[in-house]
């Protein structure tokens, strides 16, 4: 890491190097024509501070190249899993990162004062008038502010790293890149929200330790509630013996019983414990599982369907629907009529001798 580090910067170096050289060469060409008397340039007061000055902003800037050199060095070598350390932790990717960041722009202002300072320039206003400038953009910007405490925080309390599901502001996503002031999460439909932590009062967090798949299954009212309960513990058996989903159940099924008797289903709730992140897949695979093992059992997964209800009669007879046609849309539908098939034993038409079944009358069928 440090030698490919170093090699990025020998361009940049062997440049500044050729100009010195060059500026060196003019001046001793100046003074070999007479045109520049070097030595006394030298010998003079501010021929020797200037190159003093000169000669200590080089020292002080080498000094600090080396100190960021050594510590970015360490800082890739920690987050690269091919140095004998493995991958890195989340949490590790998270802080160092934003160290590296901090520690940039630390060393650039401290060594940008030290060289002010060297070449004779009077610091401690700047120093004030940056005091006196970063309280009114405190007042001005009390959001930025806000987000940059918060942000300190959340990170100290080890909240969220890159790569958890989280819930920010209202967002729920893949946390992608973590800031000192905000974080960008990418959501399920690919969008890229950037959350500042200003906004932020709750972290919800689906990565820690483990995940639950909280799964509901109603079934119908003439269906035994124990056959149900063990045709989901199948379910979870068949789930075990999955290769691709078995490694990642922590426990054994849990049954919770009846949630609800719902208008149309009784609800039976189950937990499944999973690793972190794997609750969505596992439960997808599970109610899979669960739909094909009541299927086999032949146990009523209810769904909306309507009935049609006469009524009765005081004799217990069902009463005749009273259809009514409209003359304008049999004509318009042309609905041809097929002969029906009788059978003495069981016909497709009930007849009754009833009195109060009425044959329609031309009364009944409304004319347009």
């Amino acid at each position: 890491m440090l030698e490919k580090r170093l090699n990025s910067y020998v361009p940049n170096a062997l440049r500044v190097l050729r100009t010195i050289i060059l500026i060196v060469v003019v001046m001793v060409v100046l003074n070999a024509w007479g045109a520049f008397d070097l030595a006394a340039w030298y010998a003079s007061e501010g021929g020797a501070n200037l190159v003093g000055n000169l000669a200590s902003v080089a020292v002080i800037l080498i000094v600090a190249l080396a100190v960021w050199l050594g510590l970015a060095s360490l800082i890739e070598h920690k987050l690269n899993p091919e140095t004998g350390y493995g991958e890195p932790s989340a949490r590790a990717k998270t802080l160092l990162g934003l160290f590296r960041n901090a520690l940039a722009i630390a060393m650039v202002t401290i060594t940008g004062m030290i060289v002010l300072s060297e070449i004779g320039i009077n610091i401690g206003p700047l120093i004030a008038g940056a005091g006196v400038l970063g309280l009114a953009i405190g007042f001005g910007a009390q959001k930025l502010v806000q987000d940059v405490i918060t942000g300190v925080f959340i990170q100290v309390e080890n909240a969220m790293n890159t790569g958890d599901v989280v819930t920010v502001g209202g967002v729920t996503g893949t946390a992608e890149r973590l800031s000192i002031r905000s974080v960008g999460i990418r959501d399920l439909s690919g969008t890229y929200h950037i959350v500042p932590f200003s906004s932020v009062d709750t972290v919800s967090n689906y990565m820690r330790e483990y995940g639950n798949h909280v799964g509901e299954y109603g079934i119908g009212y003439n269906e035994s509630i124990d056959e149900a309960i063990e045709q989901l513990k199948l379910a979870f058996e068949d789930l075990k013996a999955s290769e691709e989903h078995g490694k990642k159940l922590l426990d054994d099924l849990t049954v919770a019983g009846v949630t609800a008797l719902a208008d149309s289903s009784v609800n039976i709730r189950v937990v499944i414990k999973t690793t972190p992140g794997d609750q969505w897949g596992v439960g997808r695979a599970y109610n899979r599982l669960v739909k094909l093992r009541f299927d086999e059992a032949g146990i009523e997964i209810p769904f909306p369907h309507t009935t049609l209800y006469f009524g009765e009669t005081k004799n217990g007879k069902t009463p005749p629907a009273n259809v009514r046609v409209l003359e304008s849309t049999a004509k318009e539908k042309k609905v041809e009529e097929a002969p029906i098939a009788r059978d003495d034993t069981q016909q497709s038409v009930q007849q009754t001798n009833e009195p109060d079944h009425l044959k329609p009358d031309h009364d009944d069928v409304d004319e347009t």
